[in-house]
């Protein structure tokens, strides 16, 4: 269960949660139930597929402005995907806000433990500190139910300490398939070729900054270039690079595939990242598997990174980025591919899922 899953209106959010249900399928029989207001339908409809061997029940349901009219339709929502399967021997759940109360029901119905891995960003200071009275209060019941807390990342359980502050969190990292995520062969050039992925979000991404940063570098020295990858729009982006005379420095692409990012990060020199906060940030772990460094603030999996890794952005602005980015064109620091890909090992998937089978096994046990 999730708060955030990949459905008909949005098919790329929570992406990273299937992929944990995907994992989990190796081994486990796995079934995932995701419900969702739905502007454009009038009843209820539930849709039962299999995905890469799992089983995905989803309910759209009718929006309403209407409060107690809303939560009912996703209270009916829910049933209907309840009763669509039978019974499991433990409920694995995502993100607790906003559906929370669907992780409780569902432990109530089955009777069965609950584990929640927490990737949100909503924990940290600045939006937790307007947190309203109600949010707190839900987020402390539904820990209430919860047989396992966990985040993941070290940076998000201690973000979510000031919720829970007596509660065990164990951190439990996303994950990337090592073995598609390998270095490449890079060829020494004077060209230096950086890549950044994103969803481009104003409010977290800064790609202001990014492409201001990138501007000043590359007024610089022109022999640079960046590629952005992003699943949403970029059309106002391309806009401003022509307008800065940078479309034939910086290359667009749309929405890719592991498979399709892994090509692409063996093609470039290093990631570039602008974050103001990442709770995780896969493509940190994506790019230190494939043995690229990366310049980033000290953010999710970056927070005080080591040297070997990438460079670490002194601040978030322009300035810091330009900076940084002629930096590594100097080679100021040099950096060893089999080191950085040693260290993005432990994101593995293997590692991941053995953790998880020891996460979960005390609770099988309850129920033999």
């Amino acid at each position: 269960m999730s708060s955030w899953f990949p459905n008909r209106l949005d098919p790329y959010v929570g992406n990273f949660v299937q992929r944990f249900a995907e994992l989990l399928a190796t081994d486990f029989e796995v079934s995932v139930i995701h419900t969702l207001g739905d502007k454009s339908v009038s009843h209820l409809e539930v849709t039962d597929d299999v995905e890469n061997n799992v089983r995905i029940v989803r309910a759209y349901h009718p929006v309403s402005k209407n409060r107690i009219v809303h939560w009912w339709n996703q209270r009916k929502a829910l049933r209907a995907c309840l009763r669509k399967i039978e019974d499991v021997d433990l409920i694995f759940a995502h993100v607790l806000l906003p559906r929370g109360f669907q992780f409780t029901k569902a432990k109530r119905y089955y009777h069965r433990n609950l584990v929640v891995l927490e990737h949100a960003s909503y924990y940290r200071n600045e939006v937790s500190s307007r947190f309203k009275r109600f949010t707190k209060t839900f987020l402390k019941q539904v820990s209430r139910h919860i047989e396992q807390l966990c985040a993941v990342s070290l940076v998000l359980a201690n973000d979510m300490k000031r919720i829970f502050p007596t509660t065990k969190i164990t951190v439990v990292p996303n994950f990337v398939d090592a073995e598609i995520f390998t270095p490449g062969t890079r060829q020494e050039g004077t060209q230096k070729r950086f890549l950044h992925i994103s969803t481009l979000d104003k409010m977290t991404k800064n790609p202001d900054i990014l492409f201001e940063g990138f501007k000043q570098a590359y007024q610089q020295d022109k022999n640079m270039t960046l590629t952005v990858v992003s699943d949403q729009s970029t059309e106002n982006w391309q806009k401003w690079a022509e307008e800065q005379k940078l479309s034939l420095a910086i290359n667009w692409i749309g929405p890719s595939s592991w498979e399709e990012i892994a090509a692409i990060m063996k093609e470039h020199d290093c990631l570039l990242l602008t974050s103001e906060y990442e709770t995780f940030n896969i493509v940190l772990a994506e790019a230190w598997c494939s043995g690229l460094p990366v310049i980033s603030p000290s953010v999710g999996i970056a927070f005080e990174m080591n040297e070997a890794l990438g460079i670490q952005l002194t601040d978030v602005s322009s300035a810091s980025v330009s900076e940084s980015i002629l930096k590594f064109r100097d080679k100021q620091q040099l950096f060893d591919s089999d080191t950085i890909r040693e260290f993005g090992l432990q994101f593995s998937k293997e590692r991941v899922l053995n953790q998880l089978k020891d996460i979960f096994e005390p609770h099988f046990k309850e129920y033999e």
